[in-house]
């Protein structure tokens, strides 16, 4: 269990404070021999090679949301509802509530993580073939069955949530500790590629001919099944470590209450609670907009099929910051760019054109460059987060401390995207009833950019706070 800052320091009034010196002297010297070892990769593909798959499936399920978010709009759902099936991401907001069981409750014979990733990802894999016998009939109904379409996805981004769980901790000890900063990188190219594979593979498969929503769907259940056993068969884990032993699953709650008490992790949320605020109308509602501006969906997909790489190579081009003492300076640089996106995006949506017959070349050409430079600023925040993140954690509960950050994090980011659903229609009124024909992408739009200016101004200083701290303040054991 975590010792509070006043609890230390009865102890050294209580005469152990040689003791504690000791201690905190030890704690010092590996601060200084971690800033001092070099990330050396030798020995270590193969292990950054199983992490990428296990991302990359992960992203999968997300990739296939987004494609029923763009359907249901398509069919006349309103942005409320798109608001509501967003929900379905909220594990990964919730999954704290059982990271500890997953943390701390495992067969030995199978493995600490894989006793929870085995049958996670097989659950995923009958799920997706099950949903793939319904999935058309549900969302291609007279009227989306939004609500059962967004119970079933929440299933399976709760299957999803518990496999991040076991990576996340898997990955702090498959990988040596100089490298432990790769498994952001693992984790941002994974994901990547797994969205892509669920949404732009999907699309492109679909405008071909070559694929159903259901066939494309049941096939990746049946590539989920071939990977975990895979996994399951060939690859063993390390024993663990007398000293890294999980405590019981009573401890490991007080433990994580302990986490989320520590001064610096409660500025942590802090942080990450609010600073993607701003960015929730741009991510989640701009491509709809675009929608509803005769902008199709297929086109949309190849654009964003056109910038696949550069999502893909981005994480390895921030790996050179996000392996430093201060991972979250990078997205400190970037922020101020990610607020001009907005305005970008605002501009866009304004001058769309009428008509994509024929093809208006030059507009699409400043969507794909705001695409660009939106995947630059929004990878670069996401890498540079999960580096500090893997930075700060204790490997000793490492799951649960990814969990309790990455939980952080995603609510951080999931919230604003529900809310700005819900707000938009809030703020739109069209129509004779209306004193000002309002259009609340707009409203939404400018409200954010305000909020952003403000964040940035008095957020940075609390980022430098955080990063300055020395690796001993963030343990609680």
């Amino acid at each position: 269990m975590g010792v509070s800052e006043e609890g230390q320091a009865l102890r050294n009034r209580n005469g152990n404070g040689k003791d504690d010196a000791i201690r905190e002297g030890f704690h010092d010297f590996q601060d200084e021999l971690h800033k001092e070892v070099q990330s050396d990769l030798s020995g270590e593909y193969g292990n950054i090679a199983i992490l990428l798959v296990l991302y990359t499936l992960q992203g999968i399920p997300m990739g296939l949301s987004s494609v029923l978010t763009m359907i249901l709009k398509e069919r006349g759902a309103s942005y409320s509802d798109v608001g509501t099936f967003s929900l379905n991401s909220w594990p990964f907001c919730l999954k704290l509530l059982w990271a500890p069981l997953v943390d701390t409750v495992y067969s030995s014979k199978v493995g600490r993580r894989k006793t929870w990733l085995v049958p996670a990802q097989l659950l995923i894999g009958i799920v997706m073939i099950a949903m793939s016998a319904h999935v058309d009939g549900l969302l291609y109904a007279e009227k989306p069955a939004v609500v059962t379409l967004t119970a079933l996805f929440f299933f399976l981004y709760f299957l999803c949530a518990t496999q991040d769980i076991a990576v996340d901790g898997w990955a702090l000890t498959m990988l040596r500790p100089e490298n432990v900063g790769w498994a952001a990188t693992t984790n941002a190219f994974g994901q990547t590629v797994g969205t892509a594979i669920g949404f732009t593979g999907y699309m492109v498969l679909e405008q071909s001919g070559k694929a159903t929503l259901s066939t494309f769907m049941s096939t990746l259940g049946v590539v989920f099944l071939l990977v975990t056993i895979i996994v399951a068969v060939f690859k063993s884990e390390n024993p663990v470590p007398d000293e890294e032993e999980p405590e019981d699953l009573v401890t490991s709650y007080r433990t994580m209450l302990s986490m989320a008490s520590c001064k610096p992790v409660r500025l942590l949320t802090l942080v990450l609670f609010t600073w993607k605020i701003p960015f929730a109308i741009m991510d989640s509602v701009a491509p709809l907009k675009l929608q509803d501006k005769g902008i199709p969906k297929e086109h949309i997909t190849y654009l964003v099929s056109a910038l696949m790489p550069l999502y893909i190579v981005l994480p390895l081009i921030a790996t050179r910051w996000t392996t430093s003492q201060t991972p979250l300076n990078l997205a400190m640089c970037v922020y101020p760019l990610r607020l001009f996106m907005i305005v970008a995006y605002s501009a866009l949506i304004y001058f769309a054109p009428s008509s994509v017959d024929p093809l208006p070349y030059g507009f699409y050409s400043m969507m794909a460059l705001s695409g660009a430079m939106a995947a630059v600023a929004s990878s670069f925040m996401f890498v540079s987060s999960l580096a500090f993140f893997t930075r700060v954690s204790d490997p000793a509960m490492g799951g649960t401390y990814m969990t309790l950050l990455n939980t952080m994090g995603n609510v951080g980011g999931t919230w604003p995207n529900t809310m700005a659903f819900y707000l938009v229609d809030a703020f739109t009124c069209h129509g004779s009833g209306c004193v000002f024909q309002l259009d609340g992408y707009y409203t939404v739009s400018l409200l954010s950019i305000v909020f952003g200016l403000g964040w940035i101004s008095l957020g940075r200083m609390a980022v430098q706070s955080l990063q300055e701290l020395p690796l001993d303040k963030w343990k609680v054991r």
